[in-house]
């Protein structure tokens, strides 16, 4: 999933939610993540939300191999 491009948690979430029958929440990813040498936190970035009044911050993934660009939709290169 993560080597075509780079993904924040909440996409992370909503992709497996379309193959899982219980797909885990983006807090639980980015906890996953971070104990896995395997992935890197790129950045945070902000997302909306229909729950919240304003914006808030989710993590950036990316595989520890791969480079990423910056902007949006950070494919790999």
């Amino acid at each position: 999933m993560l080597s075509e491009r780079a993904m924040s948690s909440t996409e992370l979430s909503e992709r497996l939610g379309k193959d899982m029958r219980y797909a885990p929440h983006a807090r639980k990813i980015t906890l996953v993540l971070r104990g896995d040498s395997r992935f890197m936190e790129l950045d945070q970035v902000s997302v909306d939300s229909w729950l919240r009044a304003e914006s808030h911050k989710v993590s950036l993934w990316g595989l520890s191999d791969k480079n990423y660009s910056f902007d949006y939709p950070y494919n790999s290169y």
